[in-house]
């Protein structure tokens, strides 16, 4: 019988903390008979799949809800997830749900079998998400608002932080709504726990693989709203999220980083809002960039100015052709 849950989690280069929330899941298991396990090495070159490996031996995770596979090549976090996306829902009996969680992650206790309950009691949710805590348990902001053009070039130019009783409505973070207090709708949600409708996902459609390694989720909620589901966000369950476990400096260059930011960020605008969108907000920072590097050298600040200057040459590298190969 096919699984009514498959749970994706992909894997580079991260296998201490992708064992630990391994052991989590299998915790999840006698309580959510009919979940399954995917889990992927995006081809990350170290000894992640030896690891893996032993530990599934160990603890014998082998029986039946874990699958582990070993990837040819790092497709990013993209088109690792969708290799398994697609193949789940283009089987006979799709199962009912599929969530992407990351493998920098710990779900707690009693997470999958609330979230399977929410799902089932309104039909109309085409991904949700739970409370996503930090390690020391203070709550991390995964529900945003949507980057519109006019709120993207506000942004540009500092103005919700310069002039907060003005330009609030722009602040993507939507500070003022406590994550504690109940669950709503959200914008969208991070990819970091996805719990997704997989009858949504075939109307909508899986992750765009033209992002490699941010903006992905933002682009997705945007299509699944697109299509007449809605983004849900319940702190009923929750999990941990360590953050940033595949993108830091050991993994991805601190430049390249901020490349893939620029990229995504453009990116969104043009999937989005359509190529005049994406050329707006570009000019509106290469214009706020020009203003702050002019007057840091009138006031005669040349290490602010040379510091700004690279952020702009990041900038304008994330125009050029990205070299990592996403398709």
């Amino acid at each position: 019988m096919n699984p009514s849950l498959v749970v994706v989690v992909l894997n580079f280069r991260t296998p201490d903390v992708t064992i630990d929330c391994l052991r989590t899941l299998a915790a999840e298991v006698p309580g959510n008979p009919g979940m399954k396990v995917i889990l992927a090495d995006n081809a990350s070159g170290d000894d992640s799949v030896p690891r893996i490996e032993s530990a599934i031996r160990e603890n014998g995770w082998s029986g039946g809800w874990l699958e582990f596979r070993a990837l040819d090549k790092n497709h990013g976090f993209a088109g690792g997830n969708n290799l398994i996306l697609l193949e789940q829902m283009a089987l006979e009996n799709p199962p009912q749900y599929l969530l992407l969680l990351n493998s920098d992650t710990l779900v707690r206790p009693g997470c999958i079998a609330y979230c399977t309950r929410v799902m089932d009691a309104d039909r109309k949710i085409g991904a949700l998400s739970c409370m996503l805590r930090n390690r020391d348990g203070t709550v991390q902001n995964i529900c945003r608002k949507f980057p519109a053009p006019l709120v993207e070039a506000v942004r540009a130019f500092g103005l919700p932080w310069l002039a907060p009783g003005l330009f609030k409505w722009a602040d993507l973070e939507d500070a003022g709504w406590d994550r504690t207090a109940g669950p709503r709708d959200a914008g969208w949600i991070s990819g970091a726990f996805f719990f997704a409708r997989t009858d949504a996902l075939q109307e909508s459609g899986v992750l765009d693989r033209e992002f490699f390694f941010y903006g992905e989720d933002c682009e997705w909620c945007h299509r699944i709203w697109k299509h007449g589901w809605r983004i849900r966000f319940d702190p009923g369950a929750e999990i941990v999220h360590l953050g940033g476990a595949s993108s830091d400096a050991t993994r991805v260059h601190n430049r390249q980083r901020e490349i893939y930011t620029w990229r995504a960020r453009f990116l969104v605008q043009r999937k989005c809002y359509g190529p005049l969108a994406e050329r707006f907000v570009r000019g509106c920072y290469l214009v706020m960039y020009a203003l702050r590097i002019g007057f840091a050298r009138i006031a005669g600040r040349t290490e602010k100015a040379a510091g700004l200057r690279e952020q702009l040459d990041e900038l304008n590298a994330a125009a050029k052709p990205d070299p990592a190969g996403k398709k």
